[in-house]
């Protein structure tokens, strides 16, 4: 068939950065043509509140009773150190950007290589906030840790570029 098929993987960030590092990055060498998502919510939420290797250093949970005692580990600075032609990190309190960055990855994999988006999504009941408050956590992390950022290789431009003139960006 001449239909194009995207391959997006999305995944947590004990999937993309912990159990699954290995394959996340070797994606990345081999140069697979994969948008890779990570939605990191900073521990593992869903077997009782432990560490994760993308918990902030010092942070407390209840299965992490003395706090982290490393840095979280840069998992967007491994993927352009491994290879991805298009990197961004981000929070998902702005739906537009998140759509505008995931559609650039998804272009750019198509077409080049390997690209990777890493989405802050706060667990909130494991951080002990209402779900009324869960915008305004991310909101205050677009301030700090998750400031945006956003990487591209000069073939990762050419692509956008192409898209833009098509008027599909």
């Amino acid at each position: 068939m001449d239909r194009v098929k995207d391959v997006v993987v999305l995944a947590g960030d004990g999937a993309t950065v912990d159990i699954g590092l290995d394959y996340t990055l070797q994606s990345f060498f081999r140069q697979e043509k994969i948008t890779t998502i990570c939605f990191d919510n900073e521990v593992y939420a869903n077997t009782g509140g432990q560490e994760s290797g993308l918990t902030p250093k010092g942070h407390i949970f209840k299965m992490a009773p003395k706090g982290k005692q490393f840095e979280k580990v840069p998992m967007w600075q491994l993927a352009i150190d491994s290879g991805c032609h298009y990197v961004a990190r981000l929070t998902v309190s702005s739906p537009k950007r998140v759509e505008k960055v995931i559609k650039e990855a998804i272009y750019v994999a198509r077409e080049v290589g390997p690209t990777y988006v890493h989405l802050y999504t706060p667990c909130i009941l494991e951080i002990g906030l209402n779900s009324d408050d869960g915008l305004e956590e991310m909101r205050a992390r677009d301030k700090e840790r998750f400031k945006f950022f956003e990487y591209k290789t000069p073939e990762a431009e050419e692509v956008l570029a192409k898209y833009k003139e098509e008027g599909l960006l």
